[in-house]
């Protein structure tokens, strides 16, 4: 039986934490942390849809850069989840940058800072520089996708 879902760590065990697992039938992935992932294949990074925070120390987070900078062309919404105060953390990695050639980008990521009674999301577009748009809340059921 071929296997519907191909886990595989990004660095090995003592390296930056990122666990690529890509969805084969919906030709997708997810991402869990965001350690260090600039030596793993583009095409590959390319795919994830859904990407998962533990917290924002550097060796689960410096990955972050690196998705943006590959993903600035892609039609695809890059949704990102993390731990209460993530979404001040996207918005000051992205507002670490100056934006001012950005608006013919089509990058749209939508950040979820998830706790146990609520989510908290935010849209963030190449093309407004990445201000922090579309502010929502709703209650956590217990399930994020």
């Amino acid at each position: 039986m071929k296997p519907l879902l191909h886990a595989e760590m990004i660095n090995s065990p003592f390296e930056d934490p990122a666990l690529f697992v890509e969805i084969l039938w919906e030709h997708r992935a997810l991402l869990f942390d965001m350690g260090e992932i600039g030596s793993f294949r583009p095409a590959k990074l390319l795919k994830i849809s859904h990407a998962f925070v533990s917290h924002t120390h550097i060796d689960h987070f410096v990955g972050f850069d690196t998705l943006v900078r590959l993903m600035l062309n892609r039609e695809k919404a890059l949704k990102v989840f993390g731990p209460p105060g993530f979404l001040a953390n996207v918005h000051g990695k992205l507002a670490g940058y100056t934006w001012n050639l950005t608006e013919d980008y089509a990058l749209r990521m939508i950040g979820h800072e998830v706790t146990a009674e609520r989510i908290v999301s935010a849209t963030f577009r190449a093309a407004t520089g990445f201000a922090a748009e579309d502010r929502r809340e709703r209650p956590f059921d217990g399930a994020l996708l």
